[in-house]
């Protein structure tokens, strides 16, 4: 508008330097006046337009806002409804995402993970909402896939905040469901918005593990297994020894009368010749 007004003045200016000019150019300098002035009526218009849209689009805002903080339960206060507009997604901070030791002792008994809501330039929004973490072992199949699911609704979520050095966001520390049986594992983030909206996410996550003790126990057992048995014992006992006493002399000539009935009586192949 201000450029159009110093348009309108600078044609006035150059009129009047033109003083008495031809009739044609008063003419042509009146039509463009008339059009400039009908531009800015225009202009006016169309602004006094913009801002009644504003205002209505101002009140709109806050009745549903009102409607949103009413719906949440008091969950969600009145100035977060307008970062509730500004969330686009949900990422995972992979610096504090992770196996948490507490013992000092091989293996981690805790994992924990770092949440942060974001708009579209990626800037941290502070908005609780109803959260599902999930962590799954891509290397198992069926029932052993899941390693663990956790629920939390937008109030639990909101004690969770935590801003440091390191990035801010949502910081949950958890225990373990089951324990897992590989190092490398895979978490997935489900973010359901107060308006109904739901974002995804997913990032590694590795950790350290326990050491079992089935294991050990299985490892003893087949140490057992492989323990050589104790041989049988030979027992030597003294026993009384017997006697054989033989009146008969072995070398005493067998009569003929004998011989000749054990070779009636033989069914020996070999026969006695007898000269």
């Amino acid at each position: 508008m201000k450029q159009t007004l110093s348009t309108w003045m600078s044609l006035l200016l150059v009129l009047t330097l033109c003083g008495c000019g031809g009739r044609g150019n008063s003419d042509l300098l009146e039509a463009r006046l008339r059009e400039q002035e009908d531009n800015i009526f225009a202009l006016q218009r169309d602004l006094k337009e913009s801002h009644q849209a504003l205002e209505t689009a101002r009140h709109q805002t806050e009745a549903m806002q009102k409607q949103l903080v009413k719906a949440s339960n008091g969950t969600l206060l009145p100035e977060q409804t307008k970062a509730l507009y500004q969330v686009t997604g949900v990422k995972v901070n992979s610096l504090l995402t992770g196996g948490v030791d507490l013992d000092n002792q091989q293996g981690d008994e805790l994992w924990t993970t770092l949440i942060t809501p974001h708009d579209a330039d990626g800037e941290t929004v502070k908005l609780p909402a109803d959260m599902e973490l999930e962590l799954v072992d891509l290397s198992q199949t069926g029932a052993n896939r899941r390693v663990g699911i956790w629920n939390f609704n937008s109030q639990e979520v909101r004690s969770h905040w935590y801003s440091g050095f390191a990035g801010s966001g949502f910081r949950f520390e958890l225990p373990w469901q089951r324990q897992p049986s590989n190092e490398d594992l895979t978490l997935v983030v489900r973010m359901k918005s107060q308006d109904g909206r739901i974002f995804n996410t997913q990032a590694p996550l590795k950790i350290s593990q326990v050491d079992q003790p089935q294991k050990s126990k299985v490892a003893q057992a087949s140490r057992e297994q492989l323990t050589p048995v104790e041989p049988a014992r030979i027992s030597f006992e003294e026993q009384t020894g017997v006697v054989i006493e033989e009146d008969e002399n072995p070398f005493e000539p067998i009569p003929t009368d004998d011989v000749q009935q054990e070779e009636a009586g033989d069914d020996s192949p070999f026969r006695v010749i007898q000269e």
